[in-house]
């Protein structure tokens, strides 16, 4: 998330306008979410164990509310928007609860910005090395008609019928 849609998401839920989140601000948002859970047959995630998660996530400077600064810390922008997710488009929490943890942190650890930059330097790594495999495919079965050749030249030049060998009379 960057700088300014993350003020955006901070001052819609900064209700009362004092420029911190606390659990009222968020509980009032994520009753929203938690009838849509229902509506919709999702397993229902209670506020405490979201709000322990993402003060987990997001580490602030005081557990007892947000500050926009918490979500602007460099090692926070990769989750800064959960929480905004969580309480605003359950599609995008629900598709983070159901995450595979072990694949988040190797995408943050990966030298890639973008889901589109790992996937072609994938592809293109898979390629080549098809590519290479059918070189050297081409290349055993060069050598091995190059030995064929060799072969049938030893046969014909035996019968003293050719080649540079000498005459038989």
């Amino acid at each position: 998330a960057n700088e300014i849609s993350v003020r955006y998401w901070f001052t819609c839920i900064d209700v009362d306008g004092d420029g911190k989140l606390n659990n009222m601000e968020m509980r009032s948002f994520y009753a929203v979410q938690l009838h849509r859970m229902q509506c919709m047959g999702h397993e229902i995630v209670p506020f405490e164990d979201m709000l322990c998660q993402m003060i987990d996530m997001i580490k602030p400077g005081n557990n007892d509310y947000l500050v926009v600064e918490d979500f602007l810390q460099v090692e926070c922008a990769q989750v800064s928007g959960a929480l905004f997710d969580a309480l605003f488009n359950l599609n995008k929490y629900l598709q983070f609860e159901q995450r595979d943890p072990f694949m988040e942190r190797q995408k943050r650890e990966d030298e890639f910005e973008t889901d589109w930059d790992r996937f072609a330097c994938i592809d293109y790594n898979r390629l080549a090395m098809e590519e290479e495999a059918r070189e050297e495919e081409a290349m055993e079965i060069d050598w091995v008609t190059v030995d064929d050749e060799d072969d049938d030249g030893d046969d014909f030049n035996s019968l003293g019928l050719g080649g540079a060998s000498e005459a038989p009379f």
